[in-house]
């Protein structure tokens, strides 16, 4: 029986999660606001940038899959494309939080140009990060444990960025108006950088991979994904994952507008709120924890499946672009 993984291995391996939540909603909430009403972007096109990127994204996702798969160096598969992923993600991330005077048109190019990039090094790092947590252990009930340590993680991580920006204009002292809001995003994209590159470094350093994974897997192409979608029921999960994803996704990029213009509420902070705080309160409910399954942090976690909802923040990897780790025997309990 293999030995079970050390606790601080396993919050290691935990701690790119808190930090990429923490980027990740003002990424995708705050910051799309932030260049329409502040640097003057136009919104339409603003729209048609995050279309064209999440486009990309399911491109670029299965191929850094294939490509995490067939890597071969002393610190395994999964490690080298986080601790490389890293640099260019901290640095597109200040630069797009702190664009300069920019014309309409040069706001809508820094912000293009920056969230691709960011969107790159993000996919670089989160598709292998992924599939590591699924690598690290052959037992279900530890690798169950592990999974749901993250999902907490993210949660926790999630919270936090939602409250940050405004817990960030308090501490700075700062008010309203466009200049208020250019330093309060500079500081915040001065505050996650350190965060995030500690967590991933953390995780590249503490966690081991298992050896003995081999791989064949070719790089995706149109004839690989059309045998795919020959699978009846992969075009289900295909479908409702699709449906799924447009369903979460629009209103997490809609809501500061809604609460401003719709509620005329500029403090839109305690709405974003709403979504991780209950979904906490739900599972740690008298009847949930009776039934043992509240608990994000054991076995009895594989009774439910990970957490998700519209504030995830991670992009929306395609469904093929998973490790080809044999799938558990419990496929609702899969990364």
């Amino acid at each position: 029986m293999a030995a079970s993984i050390p606790w601080g291995h396993r919050l290691a391996y935990a701690a790119p999660a808190f930090a990429l939540a923490v980027v990740g909603i003002p990424l995708y909430v705050y910051l799309p606001k932030f260049y329409t009403d502040v640097v003057g972007a136009d919104i339409a096109l603003v729209g048609f940038v995050l279309l064209a990127i999440r486009l990309f994204d399911a491109v670029s996702d299965p191929v850094i899959g294939a490509l995490s798969d067939r890597t071969t160096s002393p610190l395994g598969r999964r490690r080298p494309w986080i601790a490389l992923g890293v640099p260019p993600l901290v640095v597109a991330l200040y630069l797009l939080f702190s664009p300069p005077a920019l014309s309409p048109e040069g706001a809508l190019l820094w912000f293009g140009v920056g969230l691709f990039v960011v969107f790159l090094a993000w996919t670089a790092i989160t598709v292998p990060y992924e599939s590591l947590g699924a690598e690290l252990t052959q037992d279900y009930d530890e690798r169950t444990a592990i999974l749901s340590l993250r999902d907490g993680a993210l949660i926790l991580g999630t919270i936090l960025a939602a409250a940050s920006p405004a817990i960030i204009q308090g501490a700075l002292g700062l008010g309203d108006g466009p200049d208020a809001e250019r330093a309060k995003f500079r500081a915040v994209a001065l505050s996650y950088a350190p965060l995030v590159v500690l967590a991933c470094l953390a995780c590249v350093w503490l966690v081991k991979e298992r050896h003995g994974h081999r791989s064949s897997t070719a790089l995706p192409s149109l004839r690989t994904l059309g045998a795919r979608l020959k699978n009846r029921p992969f075009r289900i999960l295909l479908a409702s994952y699709t449906i799924a994803a447009i369903g979460s996704n629009l209103p997490a990029t809609l809501i500061p507008y809604y609460v401003d213009y719709v509620i005329g509420d500029p403090n839109v902070e305690q709405y974003l709120l709403c979504k991780p705080t209950s979904s906490i309160t739900k599972s740690f409910a008298p009847g949930n924890v009776r039934r043992g399954r509240s608990s994000a942090f054991g076995p009895s976690a594989r009774s439910s499946p990970p957490p998700s909802g519209s504030l995830s923040p991670f992009p929306s990897s395609a469904p093929w672009a998973t490790s080809p780790t044999p799938p558990s025997p419990r496929p609702w309990c899969s990364p």
